[in-house]
């Protein structure tokens, strides 16, 4: 990725359509052009499959899916010359003033926006923990019944536990924020300039300023910045284990017309975001970018919030058992204490105190200060733990191992 840039120049004109590409798609999409024999099968095909209630891939999509796999499927089946035409570029692709226009309208070139947390939401998840609620609970019982030391202590253990885990986990997401703001794919992408005789130029621009209508210019190691319909290939093998897991590779070649029959990661013209180059070479228009990717449609259905680990779990599964205990037990001895001494308030408290010393008060620190002490050793290695409880994955595939 790290070539010169060069040029070559061509007397030819370069004439642009200054249309969009997104009102194209979406006619082809919902009004295809049935004079096109090969689009005119996809329809009949797809016709057939809503009749059957059966779908290529298996499962159920969304309407977004729906369009993203008709788009990609009408480029896999039409010419090269069609594609042009329905992502509204040429072959000396877009001129400057055309891929900033199209990047206002299209925005960045990222499939999925990630923001960091606020720091109040990591405060919150820091103190909304079983036990810490268990201790701030008893530790207000403990000042109404007038064990103010008793209290003081536990709030105390609660302030630790939450500042070192909130403290951690803060100014490891400061560092991967500062992180992720120097993180740069460059990409060749190729454009033409000029009024009169047009000159193509290869530039190389950054993943997130690539636009629809783009040609990208790809080697061994490069990613693909968007879903790219193959103009040229020379022995391409991509790798598409971040789609479908496999460590297998796939040849990919620009010689060739699909059909609807062929499963979408199966089609040999199309590639598609996030899958990287093993070997060979070639070149790709761009025909879609951001969230109108593959990859994007995937992220859509996954939710964005991480389910719990088998530590959480554990640990809240051993929380709601002690809380389950703790009530029975010390409804019983304020029961039996009261029936025999007739003394209510004394009962309550003889109950809050069994409640005390049946509560482990010092498990969050103890487990907060020993992942802390993961964290830091995995620090000082230049690893960024941006969540503590991340760091239990690796007792025995990650860091102690090696």
């Amino acid at each position: 990725m790290g070539t010169p840039k060069f040029f070559k120049i061509f007397t030819a004109n370069n004439r642009e359509n200054p249309a969009s590409s997104s009102a194209v798609r979406e006619n082809l999409v919902s009004k295809p052009n049935t004079q096109q024999n090969g689009f005119r099968s996809s329809i009949f095909g797809l016709l057939r499959r809503l009749m059957s209630g059966n779908k290529i891939d298996g499962g159920s999509r969304t309407e977004e899916e729906e369009k993203v796999y008709s788009w990609l499927y009408t480029l896999a089946q039409s010419d090269k010359d069609m594609v042009f035409e329905y992502v509204r570029s040429t072959e000396r692709g877009l001129s400057f003033t055309e891929a900033e226009k199209r990047l206002r309208e299209n925005g960045p070139n990222f499939p999925v926006e990630y923001t960091f947390p606020s720091w109040w939401h990591l405060l919150w998840n820091a103190l909304f923990h079983p036990f810490n609620i268990i201790l701030i609970v008893l530790s207000a019982l403990s000042y109404i019944s007038g064990e103010d030391l008793n209290g003081c202590i536990m709030l105390v253990l609660v302030f630790i536990s939450v500042s070192l885990r909130f403290y951690q986990e803060y100014s490891s997401s400061k560092a991967a924020m500062k992180l992720s703001e120097f993180l740069r794919c460059p990409v060749k992408v190729q454009r033409c300039a000029g009024r009169v005789v047009q000159t193509e130029l290869l530039v190389q621009v950054d993943q997130s300023d690539v636009v629809p209508g783009d040609i990208v210019i790809f080697e061994p190691g490069d990613l693909f910045p968007g879903d790219v319909r193959l103009l040229t290939s020379k022995n391409l093998v991509v790798s598409q284990s971040s789609l479908t897991g496999e460590s297998g590779t796939d040849e990919k070649t620009a010689d060739v017309r699909e059909d609807q029959r062929t499963p979408l990661l199966d089609l040999k013209n199309i590639c598609f975001m996030g899958t990287s180059v093993i070997s060979g070479s070639g070149t790709g228009l761009v025909v879609s970018t951001g969230s109108s990717t593959y990859m994007s449609t995937m992220f859509s259905t996954i939710g964005k919030r991480k389910p719990p680990d088998d530590f959480e779990k554990g640990i809240r599964r051993i929380s709601y058992v002690l809380i389950s205990v703790m009530l029975v037990v010390v409804t019983i001895i304020v029961l039996t204490d009261y029936f025999t001494s007739h003394y209510l308030s004394e009962s309550i408290l003889f109950g809050i105190s069994v409640a005390s010393a049946l509560t482990p008060q010092m498990l969050p620190l103890i487990a907060n200060t020993s992942l802390a002490k993961g964290a830091l050793a995995m620090a000082r290695d230049r690893c960024i733990v941006k969540s503590l409880t991340a760091y239990t994955r690796h007792g025995i595939h990650g860091y102690p191992m090696h």
